[in-house]
């Protein structure tokens, strides 16, 4: 029975670090941009404008880069 009395300080003590824990938190204002988060993955990954330069051509890999084509030089 020694022990109820340290199982009750014990648990105080850590829900008093939870409480502080989420003011800290708050203070910060960790979560003041969490709706915007949520909605990141469904933006698109590039815009039509930002593709306008490339072509079928340029997209390849640069034979000094260890592509296909640079494959079977000394």
């Amino acid at each position: 029975m020694d022990v109820i009395p340290l199982l009750v300080f014990c648990s105080l003590v850590l829900g008093a670090l939870g409480v502080l824990a989420f003011l800290y938190s708050v203070r910060q204002g960790d979560s003041e941009h969490a709706d915007r988060l949520s909605l990141l993955p469904l933006e698109e990954d590039a815009s039509p404008e930002s593709k306008k330069g490339e072509s079928a051509g340029e997209g390849g890999m640069d034979p000094e880069e260890g592509g296909a084509e640079g494959e079977g030089r000394a």
